[in-house]
């Protein structure tokens, strides 16, 4: 067993760095003019504007698809009728998400260390540095009841929700957990507390990517390019604190569980669905249900929307049907931002599958009429039936908005007491804090540095060799690149692989222009405006396809003189057009993360569907008796030109296309030490398949391409042409 006190570390004064650091390359690749500020948090977007219908349309398309995979999910779990089947179903389930996730990490030894020691009243907590991957370390702190008696004890994994300060935000759970007798191990999760990934160069204590939830955005995307999910580097984290928790001989094994809310209780649902170790998993303000979730708030957070996962057939319930038979607790809030109605939809799906491998979850009928939405604190409320404490599936409701636990306390550590302590005892809680109080101070008599574990308090300023999830997902790439290179590929295999990477379905010809000169009906659903501009002249023209990021009007210069020298012009914005807004993340991540999220949830891209609206701008030119189909050229800057270039090699019609200031290669955004307003540019998996060279390779003449951006460039600099 590793020894958990083992010292791998010195403080920063003592070493010295052999290589530069990922912090370092970050300094160093940002020019004055490039470093993004920390913009502060807009207005929620209104989604009626008319700026926004655009935007609106292609969320309204894209939530469409996901209704028919969540429908048919349905299907698929109410033909589960034994314990045979859904043990068959919790096969293929965790199979399929660890091949989504991309799979998890080796082992390798923790390195553990406690670097220092602080006594509290009835517990103490110890500051805590482990390794999950070699030289990646994670801040934790542990907290151990005072034990006279010396028995080992039940103990508790705790992730913090989407906060800056981390794993500090939850000693009062973490406390109050102590005092009931458990063990408990509370951990700066990436991004949060003492791990930030893109810390600013001027203040290393504050992040460019402005919060946690931009933190996890911007490090999602390079995992995203490689076919991982940033959540595997998350699950990993946890299950080594679950590693490091057995190492302690005050610890018992085989009484082990999980909990957190927000973004706390994502992690945990996440990782414990998959960690056999956790007997005990208790998820708030997380668990609701896709058709609820995406024409509400939509996609929230990277480790929170992996990949094809509501395509390859998966809703939020599959976490939790994933634990069964082991004692799970749901706990929601009434009005929380994560849906309620979509809590009780995936509750009432989850206890009958509960049922099938312990009767119990499903309870005894009382005659008594279904509750409603609850009151005050609620237990079971999605059934009349009467549901003991000790069966395996518990809902825990109460009032108020996201994370309003302090009315839940008393039911959520009895829950603890009993499934994982094996305890009748009654919960010990703490008073409620007085009027005006934060739910987050600390006591006054704990020193300022007691759950702070770094020297610095950032690992990367503590231990500034340290590895980041881009330097681990860059060495990742390399180590799976050099097992299997990309191989040459002829034009109908890379056309075969840019349909299979984009998912981009539109067929050269296959549909029939309309006839308005406003309007492109793309699909159903999809109605794009576009202008198109005529010579004078009469016969078959030459016609010429701008893709655009904002629709111009018919009297920019570029379209007057292409129409003055004999070209039919067709201008398009593809969608969403108008371009719109959404929630900002982080300044960094642009105005399409979430927008890609959402696609890449539902097994389509942004770049993919822009595609298809190319294709079908190309039928009308194609279409019009005033263009000849022969001589249909296209140009495109910034994001565009790769949707352009995509569609070139779909598309042969198009003769020559023009791209300016766009993206030079994805391995150069894999190699970006912080990425900048990329999501337009994501594809799932694609530098394991081709590359915008490849791309440039097999269009040769038919292509010319200037200014190519590095990854390192502000992707939103597109060059004058747009």
């Amino acid at each position: 067993m590793t020894n958990p006190h083992k010292t791998v570390y010195q403080d920063k004064a003592m070493r010295t760095p052999l290589f530069l650091t990922s912090a370092a390359l970050l300094a160093a690749s940002l020019l004055p003019a490039q470093t993004p500020a920390r913009p502060a948090a807009p207005a929620r977007i209104d989604p009626d504007s008319p700026a926004n219908h655009g935007r609106k349309q292609l969320d309204d398309y894209v939530d469409t698809i996901s209704a028919q995979y969540t429908a048919a999910r349905r299907a698929t779990i109410a033909n589960i009728k034994t314990r045979a089947q859904a043990e068959a179903r919790q096969r293929e389930t965790r199979a399929k998400i660890l091949s989504l996730i991309g799979g998890l990490p080796e082992k390798t030894p923790l390195n553990a260390k406690v670097l220092g020691t602080t006594q509290a009243d009835g517990f103490r907590i110890e500051k805590v540095l482990y390794e999950s991957q070699p030289n990646f370390p994670v801040t934790a702190l542990f907290y151990l009841p005072d034990n006279k008696a010396g028995q080992k004890l039940p103990a508790i994994v705790i992730a913090p929700g989407h906060g800056p300060t981390g794993k500090a935000s939850d000693y009062s759970t973490a406390s109050t957990f102590a005092r009931n007798g458990f063990a408990v191990l509370s951990w700066d999760p990436v991004g949060q507390g003492e791990r930030l990934q893109y810390p600013d160069p001027a203040d290393p204590t504050k992040s460019l990517a402005m919060r946690p939830t931009g933190e996890h955005g911007e490090a999602g995307l390079q995992p995203t390019l490689l076919g991982d999910a940033v959540s595997r580097y998350f699950i990993w984290d946890a299950m080594r604190a679950v590693d490091y928790l057995e190492s302690r001989p005050e610890v018992d094994p085989n009484r082990i569980g999980a909990f957190g809310c927000s973004g706390g209780g994502t992690i945990t649902a996440l990782f414990s669905s998959l960690d056999t170790r956790i007997k005990t998993i208790a998820s708030a303000c997380f668990i609701t249900s896709f058709d609820k979730l995406l024409p509400s708030i939509g996609p929230q957070d990277a480790e929170q929307s992996v990949p094809n996962f509501i395509s390859s057939g998966f809703d939020f319930p599959d976490w939790v049907e994933l634990a069964a038979p082991r004692p799970y607790a749901v706990i929601s809030t009434a009005s929380d931002m994560f849906p309620y109605a979509g809590a009780l939809t995936s509750v009432t799906e989850t206890r009958r599958f509960y049922s099938l491998f312990d009767p119990a979850s499903a309870g005894t009928p009382t005659g008594n009429p279904q509750p409603g939405i609850p009151t005050g604190p609620t237990l079971n409320p999605d059934t009349s039936n009467n549901i003991p404490a000790t069966a395996a599936l518990q809902w825990i409701t109460g009032i108020g908005g996201h994370g309003n636990l302090r009315p839940l306390q008393s039911q959520i550590v009895s829950f603890f007491l009993l499934h994982l302590a094996h305890s009748n005892a009654q919960p010990i809680v703490p008073p409620p804090p007085p009027p005006g109080a934060s739910p987050f101070a600390l006591p006054a008599d704990l020193p300022k540095d007691a759950l702070q574990v770094t020297p610095t308090g950032q690992i990367a300023t503590s231990y500034p060799t340290a590895e980041t999830i881009h330097s681990l997902n860059l060495k990742r790439a390399r180590q799976l690149l050099a097992a299997h290179p990309v191989p040459a590929l002829t034009p109908a295999e890379l056309q075969h692989q840019v349909r299979e990477i984009t998912h981009a379905s539109a067929q050269p010809g296959a549909t029939h222009p309309p006839a308005s000169n406003q309007t492109l009906s793309s699909e159903s659903g999809i109605d794009l405006p576009i202008l198109v501009a005529t010579p004078t002249t009469p016969g078959r023209h030459p016609a010429v396809l701008l893709l655009t990021s904002q629709l111009p009007s018919a009297t920019t210069s570029e379209i007057q003189q292409l129409t003055a020298a004999g070209n039919v012009v067709l201008a398009l914005t593809p969608r969403p057009s108008p371009p719109g807004n959404e929630e900002t993340k982080a300044g960094i991540l642009g105005p399409f993360y979430l927008t890609e999220l959402r696609a890449e949830l539902n097994g389509k891209t942004l770049l993919g569907m822009r595609v298809d609206d190319t294709i079908r701008a190309i039928d009308v030119l194609a279409g019009r008796p005033d263009v000849d189909p022969t001589r249909i050229t296209a140009q495109a800057s910034g994001h565009m030109g790769l949707v352009l270039l995509h569609a070139a090699v779909l598309d042969a019609r198009l003769r020559q296309v023009h791209i300016d200031h766009s993206l030079e290669s994805y391995k150069s955004l894999l190699e970006a030490p912080m990425p900048i307003d990329a999501p337009e540019d994501i594809l799932p998996g694609v530098v394991r398949h081709y590359d915008i060279p490849d791309l440039l390779k097999a269009l040769g003449t038919r292509a010319t391409f200037t200014n190519p951006l590095p990854g390192t460039a502000n992707l939103a600099n597109r060059g004058t042409s747009e």
